[in-house]
């Protein structure tokens, strides 16, 4: 029959090993460990030397016994799992850039995936993942506004305690009720957008057009800013303004355009980001528009000096950073919030 301070001992050891006590966490004084259990102090004091001795906890004089990193980090792989949509195109260097930057100084290894933005390479990937080989995943959504056959395994990976940090895009089913282990870190395309549309009407254009990709959740936000600043700013709203393309027309702009007459019956234009905005400068050179103004996102293109054009600079390894800080802390068990960053001008 065990001793009273082995059983305790190992109650204790077991608290910390399902998260009862996470890393860094204080317990109970002697006195409260005491009384619950009915118990002497001088047996909670033998399991807690116990606890000491193997480096499970530390105890300091007139403060109190601390969780250690020991278990945790027994348990970990030192290795997280990125998935993302590209890797060597266009912002995406340097997010990873910023990604790389926080986990390396940290020795962590990472495991870079891409889905090419298709459902069926974002489920060949979740479906190859060992949930014993990683600590965590970093993971840009796969068109992100639409339903997502695939958001099963993203569930069986909180059940078992994979901490999740979703970038630029999310699934907002992920997100219906509150989850400790699942966070995202996303620029504001809402406010992003109304900013640059607003600011287009106080400049005297009345016949703003939009160009916004329809399978991404970045996408219907930033066409959320754009109607809600025309229509908050008493400027006109025509359905056969907005111009609507997914990822498998992405690179059809130019006909898209000379199709939907979109350059003539407009005088400005909000595109989705700089890729699209790219297109209507190279349709622009071919004909001539009515478009004098454009805005877009992400500042990967300077100024052109025959059209007014601003882009928003996005918070490329900012994010990554921030995505990678906070995937780090939920491996830690700190409690993390999701965030929403503002675009740079």
């Amino acid at each position: 029959m065990s001793k009273k301070y082995v059983a305790l001992y190992e109650r204790l050891l077991g608290e910390i090993q399902t998260g009862t006590y996470s890393a860094g966490a204080k317990l109970p004084t002697e006195q409260q460990i005491a009384k619950a259990h009915n118990i002497s102090r001088q047996t909670v004091r033998q399991s807690l030397k116990m606890l000491e001795d193997e480096g499970f906890i530390r105890r300091t004089q007139g403060s109190g016994s601390y969780v250690t990193e020991k278990l945790f980090m027994s348990k970990r792989c030192m290795r997280i799992v990125v998935i993302t949509s590209y890797i060597g195109d266009y912002i995406f260097p340097s997010i990873l850039r910023g990604i790389e930057e926080v986990t390396s100084a940290k020795r962590y290894e990472m495991v870079l995936y891409a889905t090419r933005n298709s459902i069926a390479r974002e489920r060949e990937i979740l479906e190859s993942l060992s949930p014993d080989t990683f600590d965590g995943i970093i993971v840009e959504g796969t068109r992100t506004a639409l339903p997502n056959p695939n958001l099963p395994f993203y569930h069986a990976l909180r059940e078992k305690g994979i901490p999740l940090v979703f970038f630029n895009g999310y699934y907002q089913a992920l997100f219906e009720k509150a989850y400790s282990k699942t966070v995202y870190v996303v620029a504001d395309d809402y406010r992003g957008a109304y900013e640059l549309t607003r600011t287009l009407v106080n400049e005297g254009h009345r016949e703003i057009g939009g160009i916004f990709k329809g399978d991404d959740i970045q996408g219907l936000h930033r066409f959320s800013g754009y109607i809600d600043a025309l229509a908050q700013n008493s400027a006109g709203i025509a359905d056969e303004s907005v111009l609507w393309f997914n990822t498998e027309t992405k690179f059809s702009i130019e006909r898209m355009l000379e199709e939907s007459k979109l350059l003539e019956r407009c005088t400005a234009l909000v595109c989705y980001n700089d890729e699209i905005a790219q297109q209507v400068l190279a349709a622009l050179r071919t004909r001539r528009g009515s478009v004098s103004s454009i805005r877009s996102f992400d500042g990967t293109l300077t100024q052109h000096g025959e059209y007014d054009f601003r882009s928003l600079r996005h918070p490329k390894e900012a994010l990554g950073r921030i995505a990678a800080e906070k995937l780090l802390n939920l491996i830690d068990n700190v409690h993390e919030e999701s965030v929403v960053l503002s675009w740079e001008n």
